[in-house]
């Protein structure tokens, strides 16, 4: 007996049966989730809102509404008055503050009194910027002021403002990083094979600056070398790679905890 095959139309149909069940089914699962939603215990929610008013010490925090919930409308959480309460600055945060005002103030009298210096002497006027950055304050000396093309000596004239530099920031008691930067044009010569050899040398040059001249204490200093991986500008321009040519010093901040390395 061969196998009977069963009509299109019947298949159809069947189909259609299928898909109508599973809607039926979704629509009651619908109406039930909607009935459980009205349902909410006032008395558990009740409980609830003393217990944030008790963990936040406020007087009058969340008024439950009411009325009696239905299916379209679930009772309401009104946030009412918040009794204010007395903020105490500890003696820890007190200190800290002070720390940070304190801070504040010497790098402000710092920057003050190396512009007003830098000021007195014309040829001085573009050689270096000040500013704040998360880790201190920078005074940013302008590398070909500073330093002739491929060299790492101090030039002459402008060692009266560094000195000056140094005797300032000598008078607190931060730690400082000088830190060297180039441009991305190549050098190579017998003493510097590299661009990162000429950055960490000119930033030696000013840390040994710094204690011959003022007998800066060795332990508060650092030096590093960048080369040219850290630019601010670009180097496809000649003014980009004037401010790339680089010495940072960095006064580090010690309300922010930024340390040398301890022995």
């Amino acid at each position: 007996m061969g196998r009977k095959k069963k009509c299109p139309e019947h298949s159809n149909s069947e189909r259609w049966m299928i898909s109508y069940g599973d809607f039926l089914t979704t629509l009651l699962s619908f109406f039930i989730v909607m009935f459980a939603i009205s349902k909410v215990n006032n008395v558990r929610l009740r409980e609830l809102s003393e217990s944030i008013q008790q963990a936040f010490g406020a007087n009058k925090f969340i008024t439950v509404s009411s009325s009696k919930p239905n299916v379209a409308s679930t009772p309401k959480l009104i946030v009412s008055k918040v009794a204010p309460s007395e903020f105490k600055v500890s003696k820890s945060n007190k200190k800290l503050i002070k720390e940070e005002i304190h801070e504040s103030n010497v790098f402000s009298g710092l920057e003050q009194n190396i512009k007003t210096f830098k000021a007195g002497n014309s040829s001085y006027k573009s050689s270096l910027r000040i500013f704040k950055s998360t880790r201190g304050l920078v005074i940013s000396l302008k590398g070909s002021s500073f330093f002739a093309s491929g060299s790492s000596r101090i030039v002459k004239k402008y060692r009266p403002l560094l000195k000056y530099i140094a005797s300032e920031l000598l008078k607190e008691k931060n730690n400082i990083v000088i830190e060297g930067y180039t441009d991305s044009t190549p050098i190579h010569t017998l003493k510097y094979p590299d661009n990162w050899f000429l950055s960490t040398a000119r930033a030696v040059s000013v840390l040994r600056f710094f204690i011959k001249s003022v007998n800066f204490p060795p332990a508060r200093l650092s030096a590093s070398g960048y080369g040219r991986y850290k630019p601010v500008a670009s180097n496809e321009t000649a003014a980009g790679r004037a401010l790339n040519r680089r010495v940072n010093i960095v006064v580090l901040s010690t309300f922010l905890n930024n340390q040398l390395p301890k022995s």
